[in-house]
């Protein structure tokens, strides 16, 4: 079996506040953990929400920008948690950092390179044990035949160590990007001519306040058709694909 008890818990550091995208992260890994336990295995999941930096400008354009943005609040929310727990991690945690960074794609629909439409995106990153989904799948061995489950670094064990080397030797990350839309021409006026964030020209366009921290745009250009945290699920869920399917990535 992948541990001597039944209960398995998932440490689970999200670079944001913002409780759209915590809870977000906590369907994700619902939907992925929970849906995996039996007669021998039972999840626990733990959020740990961290106001983290994103190192990149406030309103990201681009995906290169963007992709940073996410990868830089994982690998923060991640350091973070492993400190916090330094001293008092256990075999039967795996620790996840993740990071959900939204951000705009300037586009010209002519050769003049005057920017026409203005489309909304996100990107995610999950860092997460390098041979971590061994409790999804049955046993996984390494070229030599040593069960990984074994890996002590893999639990958490040796969270003392220094945190790149950790990074380094230890964990894998991966990304990915939510589906993309069109926004309408007045947002993308605001935001292009007076240089808004997105988040403020909704307040202004949709007579709200602080949206960033509610439905968001899709919400209310979607009528919550789809809700914002649930734009958020499936892309997280790609980004989860390594720990889905570890055995093609981490054997």
């Amino acid at each position: 079996k992948c541990v001597d008890s039944k209960v398995v818990t998932i440490q689970v550091a999200v670079g944001s506040s913002n409780p759209c995208k915590v809870e977000a992260v906590r369907s994700t890994f619902s939907s992925i953990f929970v849906s995996k336990e039996d007669a021998d295995r039972i999840f626990e999941i733990n959020i740990h929400p961290f106001s983290v930096p994103s190192g990149v400008s406030d309103q990201p354009y681009g995906d290169k920008e963007t992709r940073e943005g996410a990868t830089n609040r994982s690998t923060a929310a991640l350091r973070q948690l492993l400190e916090t727990e330094k001293g008092t991690c256990w075999k039967k945690h795996y620790y996840f950092g993740v990071g959900l960074e939204g951000g705009l794609e300037k586009l010209a629909i002519d050769n003049s390179g005057t920017v026409d439409e203005l489309w909304c995106m996100a990107w995610m990153c999950i860092i997460g044990p390098k041979y971590g989904n061994v409790c999804l799948n049955e046993e996984v061995f390494d070229d030599n035949g040593r069960n990984i489950h074994n890996n002590s670094m893999l639990w958490g064990e040796k969270c003392d160590a220094p945190f790149e080397i950790s990074m380094t030797k230890n964990y894998y990350t991966s990304s990915s990007k939510t589906a993309s839309f069109l926004l309408p021409p007045s947002i993308t006026d605001l935001v292009l001519s007076q240089n808004m964030e997105l988040g403020q020209a909704d307040d202004i366009v949709f007579s709200r306040v602080n949206s960033k921290h509610g439905s968001g745009t899709v919400g209310i250009l979607t009528d919550n058709i789809i809700a914002r945290s649930d734009y958020y699920v499936h892309a997280l869920q790609l980004a989860l694909i390594p720990w889905i399917s570890s055995k093609l990535y981490f054997t």
